[in-house]
């Protein structure tokens, strides 16, 4: 696995995601990265990722992991993180979500590697984020 930063910064517009898929690939960022404006939606952006990078991405909640009802056989992974809440709910659709790069121990649990936004390192671990969603996983094709 190769450290991959991201190279855009803004709501919506960001390319934390290609990062971390450029990272687990071992790959540069201009050979996953895709023009998120158009995408509305995790659906959209997973195709497009896919395509350009030449692989398939799959997700499963953090808890399904953890707990142990889904068992990895990836060892790193990447994971939604909340990084600014609004109106009191990290889940208000106007919270701000990003993503970090992680691994995954033989009990399933997750603990952070990197943060892919070089600007913003103030973070360690995952208990450092307002809350924590989906896990994903990447396979080259």
């Amino acid at each position: 696995m190769t450290t991959v930063y991201q190279t855009k910064y803004g709501e919506g517009d960001g390319n934390c995601f290609a990062a971390c898929v450029a990272s687990l690939l071992d790959r540069r960022i201009e050979d996953v990265d895709v023009d998120v404006s158009s995408c509305k939606n995790l659906s959209q952006l997973l195709p497009m990722v896919e395509q350009k990078a030449d692989c398939k991405i799959y997700y499963a909640n953090r808890e399904a992991i953890e707990d142990g009802i889904l068992r990895a056989s990836e060892r790193f992974c990447f994971v939604e993180v909340c990084t600014c809440v609004f109106n009191g709910s990290p889940y208000d659709e106007r919270s701000t979500w990003h993503v970090v790069v992680c691994e995954i121990a033989d009990d399933g649990k997750l603990s952070m590697l990197f943060n892919p936004d070089a600007h913003d390192q103030s973070k360690k671990s995952l208990d450092q984020f307002p809350a924590v969603r989906k896990v994903f996983f990447v396979k080259a094709t």
